[in-house]
């Protein structure tokens, strides 16, 4: 989602908040602008701010023509308070009061959150909230409502493999392999594929950060005279070209409401590596001559093994791995390499954990609104924490259900 601007008005209020992904535990800080002229015509009484986070699960059951709704929620934190009242002194004839607000998140936070399956759907969303209270029964509060995006803090090993990984790693590594048969046809005998994935050993990786690997893919062709050379593509299996290898991030999810529980599981296709024709100029491929490997029990046939490797790296922008009492998500690797024929599409499938690899920022010097420019106007210092590759659903207030007494 692109960044949305860092103003949000709604009649005489103006909500001042970057627009940036926060970090469990961090200090933030913004103001609300009033102004006053247009709030006393407004018939404007008071103002409040409130942030909030929380965890939902929803699963729908249907028997004959019963829809039943089987929900949880937990609320993760709800802090609100007061900016200002009408009849507040400001200074003589100022148009314009800034009302800064700070809140600290806290510690022990989830990231942010969104899926949505079959009869089924969970959220961990957060969000900040400044209502303008009008009395009278035909007029409406004014409302500014916004979404943050969230990830936990990462630990100091988190930390450190992170610039391991941006410097080029030189620890241990880790192989994944696997094997299918294929045949083009019905009958005759099989080809083989072999594909092996060798990446960073490591219990978890950074998101949005470049993570390397090396996928090498060897081929074998169903036996055959030696004068059938490896000419062009008349030989199958071929080795696949760069844009031939794709890359999936598998997201599974299980989530849990009134004793009912539900598996969701989806596939995003990561991009900036293999499969994208966009960068596959990028990618290293290395190609090695093809072999011929004769079949003992039958002179002049045999084998024509062929191969490639691409070194590359992926970089993978979800929410990290997480477990709570009512959602857990966690995610695998996919590389796939298509082949013709009916069910002759090479997969290899491992498992990932994703943490958020960035750390707390230190809290913000001096106090909100002491002066012109506020942390509310400019971004703190060092790198800033990646964005979530979030749906428009996160962002949509109307997408969340709030209850009347979870709005109050």
């Amino acid at each position: 989602m692109a960044a949305k601007s860092t103003a949000s008005t709604d009649g005489p209020l103006t909500l001042h908040f970057q627009d940036m992904t926060r970090v469990a535990g961090e200090t933030m800080q913004g103001r609300v602008d009033l102004n006053v002229q247009l709030a006393q015509e407004d018939n404007l009484e008071h103002v409040r701010i409130r942030f909030r986070g929380v965890i939902q699960a929803m699963i729908t059951t249907e028997m004959g023509n019963t829809t039943g709704l089987h929900r949880e929620t937990i609320v993760l934190f709800h802090t609100k308070f007061p900016l200002w009242q009408q009849g507040t002194s400001s200074a003589p004839g100022s148009r314009l009061v800034s009302l800064p607000f700070e809140i600290t998140l806290p510690s022990d936070l989830p990231p942010s959150f969104h899926c949505k399956g079959n009869n089924s759907y969970t959220t961990v969303i957060y969000s900040i909230e400044v209502v303008g209270e009008r009395p009278g029964f035909f007029r409406g509060d004014r409302h500014i409502w916004r979404a943050i995006s969230v990830v936990p803090a990462a630990t100091q090993s988190d930390l450190l493999v992170k610039e391991s990984l941006r410097q080029s790693w030189n620890g241990k590594w880790k192989t994944y392999a696997q094997e299918e048969k294929l045949r083009k046809g019905i009958w005759g005998d099989y080809s083989h594929v072999r594909v092996k994935l060798t990446m960073p050993d490591l219990p978890s990786f950074p998101i949005a950060t470049p993570i390397p690997f090396s996928f090498y893919v060897e081929t074998d062709t169903k036996p055959m005279h030696q004068s059938d050379a490896p000419v062009g593509t008349t030989l199958f299996p071929a080795p696949p070209a760069a844009s031939g290898v794709m890359i999936f991030l598998r997201r599974w999810v299980e989530l849990r409401a009134r004793r009912l529980t539900r598996q969701v599981t989806d596939e995003s296709k990561l991009l900036g590596s293999l499969g994208d024709r966009k960068c596959v100029a990028s990618v290293r491929r290395e190609t090695n001559a093809p072999e011929w490997m004769a079949v003992a029990d039958k002179k002049g046939h045999g084998i024509w093994r062929r191969s490639v490797k691409f070194d590359s790296t992926v970089s993978i922008p979800y929410a990290p791995t997480f477990n709570t009492r009512i959602v857990e998500c966690g995610y695998q690797l996919k590389f796939l390499v298509p082949y013709a024929g009916f069910g002759n599409d090479v997969k290899l499938v491992v498992p990932i954990r994703l943490n958020a690899g960035v750390g707390c920022p230190p809290p913000p010097a001096g106090v909100a609104g002491s002066s012109s420019i506020t942390y509310a106007d400019i971004l703190p210092a060092g790198p800033p924490p990646p964005m979530l590759d979030l749906p428009p659903a996160y962002w949509s207030e109307d997408h969340h259900g709030w209850d009347a007494d979870e709005k109050s």
